[in-house]
């Protein structure tokens, strides 16, 4: 990663929802710069730890350079699975994965990443309940909600393990790369003695190492060097909880920040319009939808619920809302779900004729369907 030139950093974007980033250049001529991140909020729980903010979009922004999980996402591609703390894994059975564990790999307290420290991370202490140190109901809630069937993870030797499913399961190496999978250091978790404590002190193997966190304020990351992927091309990544989108952007144009992130597409002409600027996004693991109740009276009949799928323009939602800098999946499904996607399929097409005529097939008389809707 190069800074020599005015860019911007990818923040995310999923499938119906981008979440933007804006950068500004670093000086020239320093390749080790310290660089401000403007962000509406870094935590949405108020703790760093991934089981708690692994269902938020604010952690996507600093999470995997604290911590990795053993199989990783190309976040610079279609989020398809490559290597990670792990350089190889494969199927034993319909059960059962093993990986190998990359050599080398030091924690930000200078301990060698080795199978115990995956074996903890996924144990009764960490993730599921029944150690020493009591754990939130929320996050062994979360965890048996990743991890419904996990039965154990065995060490093989120090470089090897095996996951172990009770039952068989085809989403097994989804499971180990996605948020809420990081691997933490033994020694390190056991040392600072609970979760509670834990939850704002993450050592972990990322390209960066926690400084300091102040919740609803910032978070400081420092370079780890002796990083597995090499020396981090930053000196310091320090992230700014700015929640009003005029003040990131202003902070933004003024030189304040060097990136901005949350960014609405209606900010997008003004950024732009100034020299070296630049919006992009990138792929995040989100949908919007609209989840029908089955057991409603005026939606028991399929060609009702059929007939508002078909009344719902999603290409002139994503141009309205979203610039078009995202797209309407086919379903809910992704390319990087592999040999599990399934080509060819698509979902019902814009056509308000067709959804007339389905209402009138049904009988539907206009009786009124009320709807809950989230905030956000």
């Amino acid at each position: 990663m190069t800074l020599s030139r005015r860019l911007v950093l990818a923040g995310a974007s999923a499938a119906a929802l981008p979440r933007f980033a804006i950068a500004q250049a670093a000086s020239t001529g320093d390749n080790r710069p310290v660089i401000t991140i403007a962000v509406a909020k870094i935590s949405n729980s108020g703790v760093l730890d991934p089981l708690r903010e692994q269902s938020s979009n604010a952690s996507e922004r600093w999470l995997s350079s604290i911590q990795e999980t053993l199989i990783a996402r190309n976040q610079q591609g279609n989020l398809e699975r490559v290597p990670g703390l792990a350089t190889e894994w494969r199927r034993i059975d319909d059960r059962t994965v093993e990986l190998k564990l990359r050599p080398g790999v030091k924690f930000h307290n200078g301990d060698e990443l080795t199978a115990e420290d995956v074996a903890f991370s996924f144990g009764p202490e960490r993730m599921f309940g029944g150690g020493k140190s009591e754990l939130p109901a929320d996050i062994t809630a979360v965890a048996r909600r990743h991890w419904p069937s996990l039965a154990r993870v065995e060490v093989v030797d120090k470089l090897t393990v095996r996951f172990v499913n009770a039952t068989p399961d085809v989403t097994m190496e989804g499971r180990i790369s996605a948020g809420g999978s990081e691997i933490c250091s033994r020694r390190a978790w056991m040392e600072t003695g609970n979760w509670q404590a834990n939850s704002k002190k993450l050592v972990g193997t990322g390209p960066y190492k926690l400084r300091e966190f102040r919740p609803d304020s910032s978070l400081t990351l420092d370079a780890h060097d002796e990083y597995w992927g090499g020396r981090p091309p930053i000196k310091t990544l320090r992230f700014l909880e700015v929640p009003e989108v005029a003040s990131r952007v202003n902070g933004l144009l003024s030189g304040e920040y060097q990136f901005a992130c949350d960014i609405p597409p209606d900010a997008i002409a003004q950024i732009e319009g100034h020299p070296g600027f630049e919006v992009q996004g990138g792929l995040v693991l989100n949908h919007r939808i609209i989840t029908f109740d089955k057991h409603h009276p005026a939606l028991v009949d399929p060609r009702v619920r059929l007939a508002m799928a078909q009344a719902i323009d999603g290409k002139s939602i994503v141009d309205a809302l979203w610039a078009g800098r995202a797209r309407v999946p086919a379903g809910l499904q992704w390319e990087f779900y592999g040999d599990m996607f399934v080509n060819g399929w698509t979902v019902p097409p814009y056509d308000p004729d067709a959804a007339r005529k389905l209402l009138k097939d049904a009988g539907y008389k206009g009786d009124p369907i009320a709807y809950r809707v989230r905030n956000n």
